[in-house]
């Protein structure tokens, strides 16, 4: 039997009052984890190959396939760098879950109980990495329809997770307090929530992108036909944004308190289209004044939603430092 001491360690170290046969591991929860964790790795290989220029696999660069197919909702070529961001935030949060693997809860092995990490989620990302992987391919060879479509459900298969985890956090909060693991349920938000927040936000705004380069390869780049798919990009990521707005600050504000991650997704991309925008002289005027209505509001937005955050902060209507 062996005890640790909380003073000295922290959170991070649960008292181990239990004999070893107590509890027994999941064979098959574990090597799903691990094969999230690998997926991603070659994923991220693959991706290195597309952005490397012309090889054995790919014809071109990932990027240099979006300049030439240039529209109005396309961003800049730096804004694309937030790619690497994103694959290391989903690193972090699955190294995250490999190490709940020997660590315990008061009730079983901490990847199995609490159950805030479900495996379903483990199984959409594998799933999602596979995609990303058959994009590429798609992508390259100019199949921008077939392009659009995996895209898509690129989106859903971690739009699915994002929601799960958020879900499952707080019926499964007084697990954590009991088994002294207040510090896992930061983790949990920090490198689960936001990354998959971060991931979801971005391929929704792909999607959309793919959409615009898609209608401009089918009507031979035709400037209406650009204008208008760009426009119809504009409106749905402004749907987007203020659904997104509503869920967070009325309708599931304690489970998304701490979730930020999307409204600094959204700045970033909205910048990056109005910095290319700014460069151009082939922009519509009224892509270009919507575009820079849609970075003020979403400005504006999140100002907005910081304060409400600190308002429920204050008046303990969220989770608190005290009591995550």
């Amino acid at each position: 039997m062996i005890r640790f001491s909380e003073s000295n360690i922290g959170d991070l170290v649960i008292e181990e009052l239990y004999p070893n046969f107590y509890f027994q591991h999941s064979c098959w929860r574990i090597l799903l984890i691990l094969t999230a964790f690998i997926s991603l790795t070659i994923t991220c290989f693959f991706n290195s190959l597309a952005t490397s220029g012309s090889n054995n696999l790919f014809t071109q660069r990932t990027e240099g396939i979006s300049e030439n197919h240039l529209t109005e909702f396309s961003p800049a070529r730096w804004t694309f760098s937030i790619w690497g961001i994103i694959y290391i935030w989903q690193a972090l949060w699955l190294i995250y879950a490999v190490t709940r693997i020997p660590r315990k809860s008061n009730i079983s092995y901490l990847y199995i109980v609490p159950n805030t990490l479900h495996f379903i989620v483990f199984v959409f990302f594998i799933i999602n990495m596979i995609l990303n992987i058959g994009w590429l391919f798609i992508w390259d060879r100019g199949y921008f329809g077939w392009a659009l479509f995996i895209m898509f459900f690129m989106f859903i298969t971690i739009l699915i997770p994002t929601i799960i985890t958020h879900i499952l956090l707080q019926p499964n909060r007084s697990i954590y307090f009991n088994s002294k693991r207040k510090l896992d349920i930061w983790l949990v938000r920090i490198l689960v929530h936001n990354g998959l927040a971060a991931y979801s936000t971005w391929l929704y705004l792909a999607t959309l992108l793919n959409l615009t380069i898609w209608f401009s390869h089918m009507y031979n780049k035709d400037f209406p036909s650009v204008t208008d798919a760009s426009t119809a990009a504009l409106v749905f990521l402004f749907v987007g944004m203020i659904g997104y707005f509503i869920c967070e600050n009325i309708i599931f504000y304690c489970s998304l308190a701490y979730t930020f991650s999307p409204w600094f997704v959204l700045l970033y991309a909205l910048s990056g289209v109005q910095s290319n925008n700014n460069k151009r002289n082939d922009i519509a005027d009224r892509n270009r004044l919507y575009a820079s209505a849609l970075l003020i509001i979403c400005c504006i937005l999140f100002i907005v939603r910081l304060g409400l955050f600190i308002m429920r902060y204050v008046r303990n209507r969220i989770p608190t430092i005290r009591e995550p």
